[in-house]
């Protein structure tokens, strides 16, 4: 049995559509004995959205950069909760690197608070910074900046001064940040426990910086569209889901 887990945005969710090609190989793959999952830094309420609203057969999920874990039904086979001792630092250094927003994740909810900035989205709530004393922890915060490097120094920063709480990844220009110890890679690790699998039978593919970890750690595929850093790690390169599913079969 082989164990292949994808990234999300920009490896299975290519232009903004997931292919007829793509969800065919996936079923093919699963039709085989073999297993098939999603690691992603999406926020649980939004990747159940596309994973329903797609249809994606699946066995395993892995969100929020591995602070969610869940079989195909979606339910929570284990969670990593940062401490909400971290919730007001974080936002005071968000702040301070003028962050688009501060987005909290816990579950299906997701909670907004100003940063001081305008947020990029029409239709958001925002909450007064008092509401942070009221959460119990949170799976992921999420923020976007005006360019990747002042990403990369605010991601610097986190883990460099908050490693005790929390632990940052920089995607582009974007940052999820999740419970110490906590990514895709520890994720993947808990996941093929659960499973009961070698970590040799997985194949993981991805497109971008926050995969980047797991392509080194893994047998690994990138996507031909991905960002160059991220194709020179990897072993193999291909242009798409199905292609990747075919070498593998």
């Amino acid at each position: 049995m082989k164990v292949l887990a994808t990234d999300f945005d920009g490896t299975l969710f290519r232009d903004h559509t997931i292919t007829d090609t793509d969800l065919d190989a996936i079923l093919q793959f699963r039709r085989a004995g073999n297993r098939f999952g999603i690691v992603t830094g999406r926020h649980f309420c939004s990747i159940l959205e596309e994973v329903r609203k797609n249809h994606i057969p699946l066995d395993f999920l892995i969100c929020c950069t591995g602070g969610i874990l869940t079989d195909g039904a979606f339910h929570i086979l284990s969670e990593h909760r940062a401490p909400s001792a971290a919730l007001h630092p974080l936002l005071e250094v968000t702040k301070a690197f003028h962050g688009m927003y501060y987005c909290l994740s816990r579950y299906e909810e997701r909670l907004w608070f100003s940063t001081g900035v305008t947020v990029p989205y029409d239709g958001i709530e925002l909450l007064p910074d008092s509401a942070l004393d009221k959460i119990d922890g949170f799976h992921e915060m999420g923020t976007r900046f005006e360019t990747e490097e002042v990403a990369q120094s605010y991601t610097d920063t986190l883990n460099r001064e908050y490693s005790h709480l929390v632990r940052a990844h920089r995607n582009g220009i974007y940052v999820d940040v999740c419970a110490p110890n906590t990514g895709k890679v520890s994720g993947l690790y808990e996941m093929l426990a659960l499973l009961g699998v070698s970590p040799d039978s997985l194949f993981v593919a991805g497109d971008n910086l926050n995969d980047l970890e797991m392509i080194r750690e893994f047998s690994s595929f990138a996507v031909s569209s991905g960002r160059a850093e991220l194709k020179a790690e990897a072993n193999f390169v291909a242009p798409d889901i199905a292609e990747i599913i075919s070498r593998l079969l």
